[in-house]
């Protein structure tokens, strides 16, 4: 095979002559007004048959001219340039410039008649004295995918007179959705596409590459070396690189600008005017930096890495995309469109900030979705994150109405005494921790009422989840009265459903059981887990005690432990997770009224879901973070993502050994009552036997709502979803329509939840009627 390049060699001899060329980045310049420099132009003429010429000197002298004399008249024009020409001959006017790794030959002005013509368009955006001022400036760039942009429009812009790029990477083929730049440049170094652009931009501009990318051994080089840089600009990838220059920059008092592509974050750094500033704004600055090398995984890492890049402040398709790292795709996306615009932005920044017209440190967005875009409705939403609790005069005017019978048997109970059966009862579960109880103690009976200000969530059909968590309360009290000795007279009251549950009397002495005491011991130790379990095993003996436990002539507690089957179960609890994602209304629950976020929520609503309290891992935690924004997960479902939240949920469910289901024959509220007892009675067992348990219930919900809630609310589009998913749950588990089911649980072997969720005061569930 010949070539019309190399036609003497063969394709293997005329590849490795290509990479000979492929670490020159630095033109050769020859003033041929001197005859050694003219010779070796004429020497490489003649060496070099395939060279390319470009010689436009003549117009470049016209353009000169017309910079120096504005308003020139054509007829004046070539006087003019003749007499600046003067006795040189035209062929040694200015320079010649090689590049020999394209083989071009190009006739320039000589540098300072180039920078004349080269930045007349700048004037007066930016003035001569100016352009003077940035022609003696040092700037460093660490990384050139986002540097590159930044890199080319210093140069374009002539803002520096010497500029030090670093990276150690080569160019890949998907690195050419957002660099500038041709695919014969695949796998060369980045530092070299770089600096060859810029020497064929200027071939006067100063550029030094560290191609071995930012090191403990070069970085005091590449900060220091031939003088001090004026400016760092950080668009590199290595988190630690980051803060070690940082600091170093910090020490030497130089200005650190960064621009994250993504909503265009610019980070402003101004150590030269605030010596003691925090590195990165004190995002980090409660982190020991120097364990950052030693960390291996990215789970380890996201910690360090989250509060820079901003969780909360990432676009809405960001979020979306940082969800599907490593399951549809490979790493973060960036798009040219982005890395141009942030390439514009940081060259203006830099040069105002050499200038001294911008002397500003913090993060900004220029966020062209915002700033741009087409006008949408204001979606109104009220966001209580504290549920209003029940007033005692209404409770006291409701069973006044009522005539909710009373018992003039009873005993009477000390106030320390209710307290303490009322603590009890405010340990049991309830969905999304919404303590729907209130309980009220007047004329020696204890009524409970529901507490419908924080009852009735998408996820709470026909209050379903809040009947559950009440027979929870119920039973927890039950225990508690029992292990003090106390006889109780009671009934749930469903004429009064919802607002009123059950009512109780206290009479005689009790003397508790074992079994009491051993279930009541274990009600401060019952906690919801979410962990992965540590063993696949489980004792056959132990699921026969829990079902034994709880037995009944209607209810019924059905194992699976089947691996195949528990994966099904996992992909049907991954699918329903992610359509409580999808289905805005339940996702507006979840994220604003459910979860808690920080300490301060937590502290201020005394309900709802910690994020602390989760078990996950920082990966986890931060995807669940992402999904806040409804735009993200909408723009997630629209790309059919999510499967990450898929994968968390077959981890869980094959790791546990056994999942249980507690169901009743018929769906109504006193089954899903009894049902909340049996769950926590079986809990208690559970937890006395070290299993830890975690409640997935979010497939029986949207099972009810598809099946039961007269008003449902359920988009079309998801209801046969539901449907398929139900239909394969029914199978696993060999149940008919119309079971109520009540519970549905992972119980496996592992460490207690070191965070539990909080609890509400008594005083804001318990009132003692005046009466």
């Amino acid at each position: 095979m010949q070539s019309q390049a190399y036609p003497d060699l063969d394709l293997e001899a005329r590849i490795h002559k290509t990479k000979q060329f492929n670490t020159l980045y630095n033109p050769l310049l020859l003033n041929t007004k001197n005859s050694t420099e003219k010779q070796k132009l004429a020497d490489l003429l003649i060496n070099n048959i395939n060279i390319q010429v470009f010689d436009t000197i003549q117009a470049q002298i016209e353009e000169l001219i017309k910079c120096l004399k504005p308003g020139i008249q054509s007829a004046e024009l070539k006087k003019l340039v003749e007499n600046h020409i003067g006795h040189t001959p035209l062929e040694d006017y200015g320079i010649w410039v090689y590049y020999p790794w394209s083989e071009k030959l190009v006739h320039l002005l000589d540098e300072e008649e180039f920078v004349v013509v080269r930045t007349n368009r700048n004037k007066h955006k930016i003035t001569a004295e100016e352009q003077l001022e940035l022609s003696k400036k040092k700037i460093g760039v660490m990384g050139l995918s986002v540097g590159q942009s930044v890199s080319l429009t210093l140069a374009i812009e002539r803002g520096f007179g010497e500029l030090r790029i670093a990276d150690f990477d080569e160019l890949d083929l998907s690195n050419l959705n957002r660099i500038r730049t041709g695919v014969h440049n695949i796998h060369l170094q980045k530092t070299v596409i770089v600096a060859r652009e810029i020497a064929e931009l200027d071939p006067y501009l100063k550029v030094i590459c560290f191609h071995e990318g930012i090191t403990e051994q070069n970085i005091d080089a590449f900060l220091t070396e031939n003088g001090k840089l004026d400016l760092l600009i950080d668009e590199c990838d290595s988190f630690d690189v980051k803060i070690s220059a940082r600091e170093k920059a910090k020490a030497l008092n130089i200005p650190v600008l960064m621009e994250g592509s993504d909503r265009c974050t610019i980070d402003i750094e101004r150590f030269d005017l605030e010596p003691d500033r925090p590195v990165l704004h004190g995002y980090v600055a409660h982190m020991d930096m120097s364990a950052f090398k030693t960390l291996k995984s990215l789970d380890e890492k996201l910690p360090y890495i989250a509060p820079v890049t901003g969780v909360e402040t990432l676009s809405p398709r960001m979020k979306a995309s940082a969800i599907e790292i490593m399951t549809t795709i490979s790493t973060w996306p960036q798009l040219a469109s982005a890395v141009t615009y942030g390439g514009g932005i940081t060259a203006d920044i830099s040069r105002k900030i050499l200038l001294g017209n911008l002397k500003v440190s913090g993060r900004f967005f220029i966020d062209i979705d915002e700033l741009i875009t087409d006008e949408k409705p204001v979606k109104e939403r009220a966001k209580e994150l504290t549920g209003k609790q029940l007033d005692i005069s209404e409770i006291e005017s409701y069973l006044s109405t009522h005539q909710l019978s009373t018992s003039t048997d009873a005993e009477l109970i000390a106030d320390a005494v209710i307290s303490k059966l009322i603590d009890a009862a405010g340990k049991a579960p309830s969905g999304g921790n919404n303590q729907p109880w209130h309980w009220h103690y007047e004329q020696r009976t204890l009524h409970l009422f529901m507490n419908k200000n924080v009852s009735g969530a998408y996820l709470d059909p026909d209050y379903i989840s809040s009947y559950t968590s009440l027979g929870a309360a119920i039973e927890n009290l039950l225990l508690e009265a029992a292990i003090n000795k106390l006889g109780v007279t009671w009934k749930f009251t469903p004429e009064y459903f919802p607002d009123h549950i059950a009512l109780f009397n206290f009479t005689g002495e009790h003397q508790a059981s074992e079994e009491e005491q051993r279930l009541a011991a274990h009600i401060p130790n019952r906690h919801t887990n979410r962990k992965t379990g540590l063993t696949a095993e489980i004792n056959e003996a132990d699921l026969a005690k829990l079902e034994a436990i709880i037995s009944g002539t209607e209810i019924n507690l059905q194992w699976i432990t089947d691996p195949e089957d528990k994966m099904t179960l996992g992909d049907i609890s991954g699918e329903a997770d992610l359509l409580r994602m999808f289905i805005p209304e339940a996702h507006d629950d979840f994220i604003n009224k459910e979860m808690r976020w920080n300490k301060e929520e937590i502290v201020e609503t005394e309900d709802g879901i910690g994020i602390n309290t989760l078990d996950l891992s920082n990966n986890d935690q931060i995807g669940l973070r992402l999904m806040k924004d409804e735009k993200a997960v909408q723009f997630l479902k629209k790309i059919k993502g999510g499967s990450a939240f898929k994968k968390l949920a077959l981890k869980q469910f094959q790791s546990s050994p056994a999942i249980g289901l507690i169901t009743f024959p018929e769906s109504n509220p006193l089954n899903y009552l009894r049902g909340g007892m049996a769950a926590e009675k079986m809990w208690l067992a559970a937890t006395a036997l070290g299993y830890q348990i975690h409640p997935v219930n979010v497939p029986l919900i949207f099972f009810y709502k598809n099946n039961f809630q007269e008003l449902n609310d359920l988009p079309e589009e998801s209801r046969k979803q539901i449907f398929n998913l139900h239909q394969k749950f029914k199978h696993l588990f060999k149940i008919t329509d119309n079971i109520a089911e009540i519970f549905l649980f992972r119980i496996f072997k592992a460490e207690s939840s070191p965070q539990r969720t909080i609890r509400k005061p008594l005083n804001k569930t318990l009132s003692i009627g005046t009466a």
